[in-house]
Parts: structure tokens; C-alpha cells; sequence
């Protein structure tokens, strides 16, 4: 397994690693970047070039290859191609975009729910279970109760956040100092 778009310099002892463990192992390779939107998946064998008795070198010829994938699986691989991520988001930005996505899922909820109530949209009899059921897991909290677990929640999230940060500080703090004594 390699990631990137094809072959590689270390393929090659990656693959005689493997072709000491198992017979007749395949070298696949993930473009993890997703560039061009596609995540390409390519599979190789090795055929070994040899002169006489002596083993030159291993030769990669790519092998046909289907994809299956779960129907999970396939919304996952489709999300992934199409989702460009400059930099991973720290844990308050990740909590404030999930939060948003699902304050914009519940107001679809009451746009759906009104427009029923007011006769736009006809009923469904498995939408109208499902936000049912889905209430009906929710935890019963008062106003007050729901707020109080938020910002226990949130303090507890910037309590992490600041001892990585304190933890990040004394590490490098104790790199620059073990350097400077090195040096010395």
C-alpha cells in the first residue's frame, strides 16, 4: 500500500517486503490528495528482471482493478473527493460548524413540519415517524438545564484547549533550552 499516483522508489521494497510474507502480493496505491477530484486507486504486481541467475531489478505492471464499495462506504469516498480542506479546523471551529449544520438540519425540520401543517407539501408517513422517533430520543431538558450542559461542555473544551496549548509552549520552551545546551 502506497499513497500517491502510481509507483513509487520505495514500491520496490515495500514489495519485496511483502513477497516474503505472502505469495504473489499486489502493490496498490491511493491518491489521497484527491487531485483532480478523482481518487484514483491503482493496483501492481512485480515481475522480477533478472539476467541469467542474477536478479536485476522488479518490474511493476498494473493489474485491472474493480472498486466495490458498500453503499457507506461510497458516500464516504464521494464526500472525501469532493471536500477541499485548506487546514483541519481546531476544536471550537469544528464544534461551531457542526453546531451550525445542525441548527440549518433542524430548520429544515419547521420548514418541512410547517409546510405540511399549512397544506404546500403532502404528508409523509415516514418522514412524520422518523422526526418522531428522533424526538422521542431526545433527553427531556429545560431551557436552563441545556444551557448549563453547553457551557459546562464548552468550559471544558477551553480547559483543553489551553493545557495543549501550555503543553505545546513547555515542550518547545524545553527544545530551544536542550538545543542551547547542546550547543554550549
Amino acid at each position: 500500500y502506497s499513497t500517491g499516483l502510481g509507483v513509487t522508489g520505495g514500491s520496490a521494497l515495500i514489495q519485496d517486503f511483502y513477497s516474503r510474507e505472502v505469495p504473489n502480493p499486489i502493490h496498490l496505491t491511493v491518491d489521497t490528495g484527491f487531485r483532480n477530484g478523482e481518487g484514483t486507486v491503482k493496483a501492481f504486481v512485480s515481475v522480477n528482471l533478472a539476467l541469467g541467475d542474477r536478479q536485476l531489478a522488479a518490474q511493476f505492471q498494473e493489474i485491472p482493478l474493480d472498486l466495490c464499495m458498500v453503499e457507506a462506504e461510497r458516500v464516504g469516498f464521494d464526500i472525501l473527493k469532493k471536500t477541499a480542506v485548506d487546514k483541519l479546523p481546531n476544536d471550537l471551529e469544528g464544534m461551531e460548524v457542526t453546531m451550525g449544520r445542525l441548527l440549518a438540519l433542524i430548520d429544515d425540520v419547521y420548514k418541512y413540519v410547517d409546510d405540511v401543517v399549512e397544506g404546500r407539501v403532502p404528508a409523509d408517513n415516514n418522514i412524520g415517524r422518523f422526526i418522531a422517533e428522533t424526538v422521542a430520543s431526545l433527553p427531556k431538558l429545560s431551557p436552563p438545564a441545556f444551557d448549563k450542559l453547553m457551557n459546562d461542555s464548552l468550559q471544558d473544551q477551553l480547559l483543553l484547549l489551553y493545557l495543549s496549548s501550555i503543553a505545546r509552549t513547555q515542550l518547545g520552551l524545553a527544545e530551544k533550552l536542550n538545543t542551547a545546551a547542546q550547543i554550549l
